[in-house]
């Protein structure tokens, strides 16, 4: 695929994900004000079980399809789809078991335990029919026909019930048939252009070996674990905090997430999508220069807002809230540094899973996890509840450097810290959120005006200004400002 198609499909991917994450908090926001209590709590929970069967039978097998550099041939394939299928039925087994239980046990309603086996079997069987359609079309770079696959099973997802209700359909029922309509509306869209491309000749090289089905099934357990321990790291306030201090601060800890993951999530996301098979595709020696330079366009993308989240989420508690949130507003500026980190250890993560195998990346993030939850448990102990956004914000740098030791060997990490410090820290975008961030918190009045200004934080940065006059110079039908025209 040319450069323009690739970022064609980037755009795609991106607001795809935008409308995603739209889709769900707008879906939330609305539903819990529109629905009883009772009925808005069993969606919740419906969708929630389902993501972490999903999680559970996902087995990282696309990533590790997206990851290799040869396509199993037919035999282990069909393996691999057997794998996923029996994995499926005995997860969507097990829900229907559990939502039997308690229907009989009169803890839910006959709709809403239809509810949660419809959310668990339309998310786990549209899983199994499309991981391999879906890794080809990523291998690929196709990700347009992803992104639109994904954003409109995504707002019928969340947007169909509403319809159906006001069209008189219980909740239960509503939420249930656009679910199963949704995700067979992803699968077959996404397994009918990955055969269109195959039809079209898209051809990549073939391993018919057929122990290749054990293997790849050994590295998407990898890939499974590293992302368990991402999770086990982010849910501390769940299973750390919480327990310890109590489920308010928990949900204090939860709502300052929040903030953060809506104002980075976005382009976060993609570049975890669109970093694997673009690093894949690259001879070892371009690997890193492509790391660094994604990090530079994710921070000058993502860091300027963040300066702002402290101040906004102020200025939202005092005025919808009634001052509920003053513990969130504390500790937001603590994860907003966590970020920082974040924005360099997704596509760092991301070439570790190319350069080594899973369980090689897998081995660095349980280090990480380890040193992560003793620093989280030490701040605890001395600082109270507080103590887990700080252990946060300072562990995320260590877990960095375990990250680059791991990907480009224990001598390598040095020369390469300092320059991605530098490209997070010293940013004239940044420099200039963090002026408007610091105004906002010290007059709250000025929160608009920073908000407005926040545009000049990008216009800062002389790489997205040449790109700018480049851009304004062929709608115009200039020639592109070159080297050579700059010195005529």
């Amino acid at each position: 695929m040319n450069r323009a198609g690739h970022a064609r499909g980037s755009t795609s991917l991106g607001l795809a994900n935008a409308l995603a994450l739209l889709a769900s908090v707008g879906a939330a926001a609305a539903y819990a004000r529109w629905l009883p209590a009772e009925s808005f709590g069993h969606w919740a929970a419906a969708l929630a079980v389902a993501r972490g069967a999903l999680l559970l039978v996902d087995g990282g097998l696309k990533t590790a399809l997206v990851r290799r550099p040869h396509w199993p041939g037919f035999e282990a394939m069909t393996r691999l789809q057997r794998v996923a299928i029996a994995a499926a039925v005995v997860m969507a087994a097990a829900v229907a078991a559990g939502a039997s239980w308690a229907w009989r046990a009169g803890a839910v309603g006959a709709a809403d335990a239809v509810l949660y086996v419809a959310y668990a079997t339309a998310y786990l069987f549209s899983h199994a029919a499309l991981f391999g359609a879906l890794a080809r079309l990523e291998r690929a770079a196709r990700f347009g026909v992803v992104g639109r696959a994904e954003a409109a099973s995504l707002v019928l997802e969340f947007v169909a019930p509403a319809a159906l209700m006001a069209l008189g359909a219980g909740a239960a029922t509503a939420f249930a048939a656009s679910v199963v309509a949704a995700r067979t509306l992803r699968g077959i869209w996404i397994v009918g252009a990955a055969r269109a491309m195959a039809a079209d000749g898209a051809r990549v090289p073939v391993d018919t070996h057929p122990a290749r089905a054990a293997e790849l099934l050994r590295e998407g357990a990898g890939m499974q674990a590293v992302t368990a321990l991402s999770m086990l790291r982010d849910q501390m306030h769940l299973w750390l905090l919480a327990p310890w201090f109590g489920a308010a601060w928990g949900g204090q800890y939860g709502m300052a997430m929040t903030v953060c993951a809506l104002a980075t999530q976005v382009p976060v996301q993609t570049a975890a999508r669109l970093s694997l098979s673009a690093l894949r595709g690259m001879p070892p020696a371009r690997r890193w220069p492509a790391v660094h330079a994604r990090v530079r366009r994710l921070a000058i993308a993502v860091l300027p807002p963040l300066p702002l989240l402290p101040a906004a989420l102020a200025w939202a508690d005092s005025s919808w809230w009634q001052d509920r949130w003053q513990v969130a507003v504390w500790v937001l500026p603590w994860l907003a540094l966590r970020m920082v980190a974040g924005v360099a250890t997704t596509p760092v993560g991301s070439w570790l899973l190319v350069a080594r195998r899973p369980w090689a990346a897998a081995r660095a993030h349980a280090a990480w996890t380890v040193l992560e939850v003793a620093a989280a448990v030490l701040a605890l102990s001395v600082l109270g509840p507080s103590g887990l956004a700080v252990a946060a914000a300072l562990a995320a740098w260590p877990g960095l450097v375990l990250l680059l030791a791991a990907a480009g060997g224990s001598a390598g990490w040095r020369r390469r810290l300092v320059p991605l410090a530098a490209t997070l820290w010293l940013r004239p975008s940044l420099a200039v959120g963090l002026v408007l961030g610091a105004a906002a918190s010290w007059q709250p009045a000025l929160l608009p005006w920073a908000v407005a200004a926040l545009p000049l934080a990008w216009l800062a940065e002389p790489r997205l200004r040449r790109r700018l006059r480049t851009a304004g110079r062929g709608a115009r039908g200039a020639p592109p400002i070159t080297a050579r025209s700059r010195h005529a």
